[in-house]
């Protein structure tokens, strides 16, 4: 049988997806690549898992992980 395709709209005009390039310090990547190697986990999987915890936490969980960001990188990350 034929699965039905089903369409999701997106509001008010907005494209479906969108595709975003972000750049990160070569040295904290590589290092953040070769962990994840050592762990045998896939570094698009983990981030894309750091990304699910940011979005599916709560205000004060978001607010305690910028505070551990700020503490460690500033509060710019500015080249």
């Amino acid at each position: 049988m034929a699965k039905k395709h089903i369409k999701t709209k997106a509001p008010a005009g907005k494209p479906l997806t969108v595709q975003r390039t972000y750049r990160f310090n070569t040295e904290l990547f590589e290092a953040f690549e070769e962990d994840c190697a050592r762990h045998l986990a896939n570094p698009k999987l983990v981030l894309e898992a750091l990304i699910l915890h940011w979005l599916e936490g709560d205000a004060a969980t978001r607010s305690n992980l910028a505070l551990r960001h700020r503490k460690r990188f500033g509060n710019s990350t500015e080249p």
